[in-house]
């Protein structure tokens, strides 16, 4: 139903609606798992902070941990890097991160929500825990690939380390920086670091 055919029927557009509720719930649910975790957050807050019921919450998410993962995916959105060429080159690549880095720098709440989640995700049976150790995964193959692939063509020498665990430590560093950046606002230039760091992992100058 158009918004002209609900204004015309006089009913309300109920698929706009309830979107535009669910993206409410999402921010606020943001919000609270970042300043309190996910066991700490309750969904009566979450509702009353989002101006619903919390039958309405339950209506569209079921439970908490649907609603972490609806938070979680509403992340990844916001940060998703530009479309990047299917056959892109190191420099391509170091700079798709810079770029999602810049991003993150904008938006101090979600990088505080991933952190928050990241460190109660360490303890075995916590919801978020194969999310977010699925979203690793994945970077690592990215970026442990194109370390490995800079080494078959002799662009970047073999230190002994694995392309993964190389890419574990580019993943960790930066995931630390922004912590240490949001304790101290300013204080690193953490797209900067992250650059050099990416270009120095891919043997690029």
């Amino acid at each position: 139903m158009t918004t002209q055919q609900a204004a015309t029927t006089g009913r309300p557009d109920g698929y706009a609606t309830g979107r535009a509720t669910k993206q409410s719930i999402v921010a606020r649910a943001a919000e609270a798992f970042a300043q309190k975790g996910f066991y700490g957050a309750s969904l009566r807050g979450i509702a009353r902070e989002a101006g619903v019921d919390h039958s309405t919450l339950l209506h569209h998410f079921g439970n908490k941990t649907a609603l972490l993962l609806a938070v979680i995916e509403w992340h990844d959105a916001q940060h998703a890097p530009p479309e990047m060429p299917t056959d892109f080159t190191p420099e391509d690549l170091a700079d798709g991160f810079v770029h999602v880095a810049e991003r993150n720098r904008e938006a101090p709440g979600l990088v505080q929500l991933l952190s928050t989640l990241s460190a109660e995700a360490g303890t075995e049976g916590h919801p978020a825990r194969p999310v977010l150790q699925e979203r690793h995964q994945v970077l690592v193959g990215v970026i442990g690939g194109m370390i490995r692939s800079q080494r078959e063509r002799g662009a970047l020498a073999d230190t002994g380390a694995s392309p993964e665990e190389r890419a574990g430590l580019v993943i960790s560093t930066w995931e630390g920086l922004q912590v240490y950046d949001a304790l101290h606002p300013g204080a690193v230039d953490v797209p900067g670091m992250l650059g050099e760091m990416l270009r120095r992992e891919f043997g690029i100058g």
